[in-house]
């Protein structure tokens, strides 16, 4: 899976099916027709084209080992396929003379050949069905966004552009608990410029403010652009990495150290969120660096020397 496409596995089912239809539309243009999920359900798709497509959106809750992941995606190719060729007085009316080519289930990520299989011998099911609305030489198939790769960057790309975050309010600091601040408290003591109580003190307020409005922050994004804030997911993670492996051994001061797990933080929030106002992004990586602190995989060595507190 690319790196663009990374942040989708594991995406909300509702979330997932609102992007694919995104995508679809920009791919297909007027030639897409979605398929209200009314009460008496979707008839094995949720959307198909002028042109003989028809696409169910899927997206199982992770995290999944492949193997799991595969029996989900069979699973419920099976059960879909299965109201496709039961349903056919509703699909005749619906289809008219449209014939299906691809039954397609879309997926944020396939990486199971065992599915290819199962895509086979639903594609034998299929044909032998003899629907009035498939075409004889129809496939069953597995697709992810990496099909439609230039409609999903599209996609993406109109909604940076637009980005709208709300604004940050007054934190309530007795949401977090004490004992947690005295960890980031004894961390930042060995940071030389902050070893005195009153100075390090206002700089852990600091953070404490954005830990909660860049938590609100993230919460925001993770509801109303869930592909964005994966691909940031990603990226923050993969510095967390980053810090059990590569920083440990650093020999930097504590206070190098610091910034520079600050600046790679606020860089990899503006690389995930390009349009993101400077507010958000400083209080979306000092959240990050908070929660590092509190958590335990950012720590330093003590100084040879330090101040008293």
């Amino acid at each position: 899976m690319s790196g663009a496409l990374s942040g989708l596995q594991g995406m909300d089912g509702g979330a997932w099916q609102r992007l694919c239809m995104q995508v679809l539309h920009r791919e297909h243009k007027e030639k897409l027709v979605p398929v209200p999920d009314t009460s008496d359900g979707d008839a094995g798709l949720e959307a198909y084209t002028h042109c003989g497509l028809a696409y169910q959106c899927y997206s199982p809750r992770e995290p999944l080992a492949v193997q799991q992941r595969y029996k989900k995606h069979r699973d419920k190719m099976t059960e879909d396929v299965g109201k496709f060729i039961d349903n056919q007085a509703k699909l005749k009316a619906m289809l008219g003379t449209i014939k299906i080519r691809r039954w397609i289930l879309l997926v944020p990520v396939s990486d199971s050949k065992d599915i290819n299989v199962h895509c086979t011998n639903q594609t034998t099911r299929l044909r032998q069905a003899q629907l009035s609305y498939a075409d004889p030489d129809a496939f069953v198939m597995v697709q992810t966004l990496e099909h439609y790769q230039i409609s999903y960057d599209a996609v993406v790309n109109s909604r940076l552009a637009q980005l709208h975050l709300p604004p940050l309010h007054d934190p309530d600091f007795s949401t977090v608990e004490a004992a947690l601040v005295g960890v980031m408290h004894r961390k930042l003591s060995k940071v030389p410029k902050l070893a005195r109580l009153e100075r390090r003190g206002r700089y852990v307020k600091r953070l404490l403010s954005s830990l909660l409005g860049g938590r609100e922050q993230r919460d925001y994004i993770r509801d109303h652009y869930p592909e964005l804030d994966g691909e940031l997911e990603q990226l923050l993670n993969d510095l967390e990495e980053r810090l059990d492996g590569e920083f440990i051994l650093s020999d930097d001061p504590p206070e190098r150290m610091l910034l520079r797990v600050m600046g790679d933080a606020e860089e990899r929030v503006r690389r995930a969120l390009p349009s993101i106002r400077d507010a958000h992004a400083r209080a979306i990586s000092e959240a990050q660096i908070a929660d590092w602190l509190m958590r335990c995989p950012l720590d330093f060595d003590e100084p040879e020397a330090t101040n008293a507190a």
